[in-house]
């Protein structure tokens, strides 16, 4: 989140029965978005259209950490590197930005951790992945932990919505959100993973206040055309933000947001829905659009070019401070694959088969999440980042200690091959990052380009000759702490 955390709004709206659960009354069947409008008054999702534009790589829902005001941005990271061979957890996600204390743009001075540098019972805004870049006019002036640096030093070939001048119209009213929504048409027409920014019902940040992954884009005209049309439909995973439990009348009703997502394995109290869907014509709206009487749990700002306020960028040294802009404006970003001067990687996409976390001294498998489609599986990281189990499911914990390692099985799949061509897929794994190294310090020692002259920088190598399109590795055991990234190129590349 950029502001506030979701799940202290949800509290307001509350009700006492949703402490006391009757199991044999709750089922997940039939929890979704249209639930989440339904308790808000808000209209039901759109129908179906017909045909659908996807990504390059199918997306997966992430379930978020609530603590330290929420990990989005750093969520939204997370979803594109593994579609692009790539592991690090939000710990790690959060710290691969290279924010530091203090108000200089030099890159030097202690890293901001988690939740800030030194730590107080309030978050610091400059720690989260935000999508705006400083010294653009749009936030504070001094350095902060944005998407573009977040992508780089990820090692990820990331582009960002151009705000200060629009994709093919200034980003100014009505038009300047059109023209929003055919940018995103327009990168996930090309195949990239896009994350977007929206508005939360019940927040009052006057540009936004939490990053989603777009998953699709439903429409009743050409696939390959990015024209706005007011009857596209939006598909995305808002990381979670939203869960719903059946209280003690047998009712849906908002809850918290606990460390293993609500509806996970033989959980029938409650459930995740993730993926909300909305027209492109129903999404825009003004901030009090967005927070009026049965208005949908999300919207997309109506950009302007009034004087607003932000609290994003380093505006004060606690992160909090505020700082009058022109605006508000839009934001996203899109990845397109892994940073490649070269574009002779391979597409790789990994996936989480399985994890596990200690209870008691032993292993326990944290169950599969099944709640929407397409599902999360174990795409969440339990134990939460915090305080003892349970006592951050509101997200009011703030704090920079990392939580315990899960233990995980990944596998990497390489896709685009070609039959009887000699292959090196590389492995580099990084211990979990300590927040030493800030600004462009923090990049990932992993190759841009020349990797089999530089195969000496993996940490493992493994040569195979393609047998058909695609190559999959045996299950991997790694550590949630680990940062693991796969590069695949032909034997013969440079």
């Amino acid at each position: 989140m950029k502001k506030h955390a979701i799940g202290l709004i949800l509290v307001l709206i509350m009700s006492q029965a949703d402490f006391a659960v009757n199991h044999a009354q709750a089922a997940a069947t039939g929890c979704g978005q249209a639930q989440v409008e339904k308790l808000l008054g808000a209209p039901a999702p759109p129908g179906a259209s017909a045909s659908y534009i996807y990504p390059r790589s199918s997306i997966k829902p992430f379930y978020q950490w609530e603590s330290n005001n929420g990990y989005c941005g750093e969520t939204s990271l997370i979803m594109a590197g593994l579609n692009n061979g790539q592991w690090m957890s939000q710990y790690n996600a959060r710290l691969i930005c290279g924010a530091f204390f203090g108000y200089e743009t030099n890159g030097y001075g202690a890293s901001l951790e988690q939740a800030g540098t030194p730590l107080t019972k309030n978050f610091n805004q400059n720690a989260q992945l935000l999508i705006e870049n400083p010294k653009s006019n749009v936030s504070g002036p001094y350095d902060f932990a944005h998407a573009s640096l977040c992508g780089s030093n990820a090692r990820l070939k990331m582009t960002t919505y151009p705000y200060t001048s629009g994709y093919k119209t200034a980003n100014i009213g009505i038009n300047g959100y059109k023209d929003y929504m055919s940018w995103i048409k327009s990168r996930v027409i090309a195949g990239d993973q896009v994350t977007i920014a929206v508005l939360f019902n019940g927040l009052d940040d006057p540009q936004y206040d939490h990053e989603v992954s777009v998953i699709k884009i439903g429409t009743n005209h050409s696939p390959t055309d990015p024209t706005y049309y007011a009857d596209d439909v939006m598909y995305f995973d808002d990381h979670g933000a939203y869960t719903l439990i059946v209280n003690s009348q047998g009712v849906w009703d908002f809850t918290w947001n606990p460390s293993v997502p609500p509806g996970a394995g033989s959980d029938k109290s409650g459930c995740t829905p993730y993926v909300f869907a909305y027209s492109f014509g129903s999404l825009g709206k003004t901030r009090s659009a967005a927070n009026a009487s049965h208005a949908p749990a999300y919207s997309i700002v109506i950009p302007s070019n009034v004087a607003t306020w932000t609290i994003a960028g380093n505006t004060s040294s606690s992160g909090t401070g505020t700082v009058t802009i022109s605006g508000p404006h839009n934001y996203g970003f899109a990845v397109s694959g892994p940073a490649d001067t070269q574009a002779v990687t391979k597409r790789i996409i990994v996936k989480i088969l399985s994890t596990k976390r200690l209870v008691n001294g032993l292993w326990q498998s944290n169950p599969w999440d099944a709640n929407s489609s397409p599902n999360a599986g174990n795409n969440y990281e339990s134990p939460y980042i915090g305080a003892a189990v349970g006592s951050c499911d509101m997200g009011n914990c703030v704090t920079n200690t990392q939580p315990p390692a899960m233990e995980m099985t990944l596998q990497a799949t390489v896709n685009s091959l070609q039959t009887g061509v000699a292959y090196n897929l590389y492995e580099y794994d990084f211990p979990t990052l300590t927040g030493a190294d800030t600004g462009t310090a923090a990049a990932l020692a992993v190759p841009t380009a020349n990797f089999n002259a530089n195969r000496g920088k993996a940490t493992h190598m493994t040569s195979f000759t393609a047998t058909g399109t695609t190559y999959t590795t045996p299950s991997l055991l790694r550590t949630s702490d680990q940062i693991i990234v796969f590069r695949a190129v032909a034997a013969s590349a440079p």
